[in-house]
């Protein structure tokens, strides 16, 4: 009688590979014609507004002491989710990015600067920084502050995100899993600040 096997841990790393490049490349480069809009889109600077907003949000009705411990809170969380996605996820997994796989040589769209080079991003890709940083600031907004009126900011997380696979330089699994980062992180740094500053639990209603 026939014993069915497990596929081994190789074989399910394998399968998981083969439909991330699959959709990165059914989601690279498309819709067309976008290509300049989503250059502009992946740069932080563009997000420049989304932060002063979050500032303004940050002081708005309390007074500075707790408005600075807020901003304190959100600084950790950026700044810890874009260290430790940069400097140690990346180096540790060690995943290539798309944009410098041998394999997808040829079949992305990759962004070409006015100057005739490509851009590829770094070497490793897992797990995405701008996925991590822009989820993790989003949810350390709304456990701060509340979720009325800012879950945009979602949308602002998943368009910011949605560029790197555009752009060829992530695949969808760096995105997912830098989303979770960010926003596993976010809850713990503040249910950690919570425990220590009590005030900043958000009000239950926040306008």
């Amino acid at each position: 009688m026939a014993t069915s096997s497990s596929p081994s841990t190789t074989e399910v790393t394998d399968i998981l590979q083969a439909w991330d490049e699959a959709l990165l490349l059914l989601l690279n480069g498309t819709p067309e014609g976008l290509a300049q809009l989503v250059w502009w889109l992946t740069n932080p600077w563009c997000s420049l507004p989304v932060y002063i907003f979050v500032i303004w949000q940050v002081f708005r009705g309390v007074n500075a002491r707790v408005g600075a411990l807020r901003l304190a809170v959100i600084l950790v969380t950026f700044t810890g989710t874009d260290a430790i996605s940069s400097r140690v996820l990346k180096p540790g997994f060690e995943r290539l990015r798309p944009s410098h796989d041998p394999a997808l040589e040829g079949e992305l769209t990759l962004h070409e600067n006015p100057d005739g080079s490509v851009y590829r991003g770094g070497r490793f890709g897992f797990v995405s920084s701008h996925a991590a940083n822009t989820f993790g600031l989003a949810a350390i907004t709304m456990l701060l502050l509340g979720a009325a009126k800012r879950r945009w900011l979602w949308f602002w997380a998943m368009v910011v995100s949605w560029t790197r696979v555009y752009l060829g330089v992530h695949y969808t699994g760096d995105i997912v899993f830098g989303a979770a980062f960010g926003m596993g992180f976010a809850a713990a740094t503040f249910t950690l600040a919570k425990r220590l500053i009590p005030t900043l639990q958000p009000p239950i209603s926040t306008p």
